[in-house]
């Protein structure tokens, strides 16, 4: 049980802070946080998981040139606006109705699905995020709280329960469009940042569905 605590929190705390990546332009303090022991070490220990060793190694190479780069809080944040804000023919607008949605509905399906998602588990996002339910930073931060809701259950079966909408968050919603997404945005980004954080990302969801299978309960 102390096993399944401890990844339980190192998986929440994985996508919340990619939620973070994606949800906004990051700060110069957020960006020289990049050159701190805390986050080597993060990077570090990620790569010492086989499938992420070259996406961390793409990271990091990506990290080393923002870093240096002139006035790379003004450039980073022009790349977020360009990749995730602009048009969807030149950047890549992190929203799964762009990837999944039915024309004919104006493309609101999977906002919608994500929606009623939200208000069945009596989750509310609108005080922290101001955009649309299917944004992938909303489904990244959900994942992470439903994680920590399966860790703080009472009994096995809450546990599998909250296993269970973890599944199906990953399976009918991350899984369905972040690879296109991922290789919209290494195909977009001209300097590679976002482009090395979307590589990481689908890397560790394939990672994250193969755990959910191996931990939950046999049927």
């Amino acid at each position: 049980m102390q096993e399944f605590l401890a990844t339980s929190e190192r998986r929440a705390e994985l996508y919340w802070w990619f939620s973070t990546l994606f949800a906004s332009e990051l700060s110069d303090e957020q960006i020289a946080e990049y050159d701190s022991y805390d986050v080597r070490s993060f990077l570090k220990s990620l790569a010492t998981l086989d499938p992420m060793r070259e996406a961390v190694t793409e990271l990091n190479d990506a990290i080393a040139r923002l870093l240096v780069r002139p006035d790379r809080q003004l450039e980073l944040a022009a790349d977020f606006a360009a990749l995730f804000l602009g048009d969807a023919k030149l950047g890549v607008p992190p929203y799964e109705s762009l990837f999944c949605g039915d024309q004919r509905l104006l493309m609101q399906a999977p906002t919608a699905r994500m929606e009623a998602r939200l208000a069945r588990l009596g989750i509310s996002v609108s005080d922290k995020y101001k955009e649309p339910a299917d944004h992938l930073a909303i489904e990244l931060d959900l994942m992470g709280n439903l994680i920590i809701r399966a860790a703080e259950a009472g009994d096995a079966d809450g546990r599998e329960q909250w296993l269970d909408e973890q599944e199906s968050l990953l399976h009918e919603h991350l899984l369905a469009w972040v690879p296109a997404f991922e290789a919209e945005c290494r195909a977009k980004d001209a300097f590679g940042f976002y482009g090395a954080c979307a590589r990481l990302l689908g890397v560790f969801l394939t990672m994250d569905a193969n755990y959910l299978t191996l931990v939950k309960p046999a049927r």
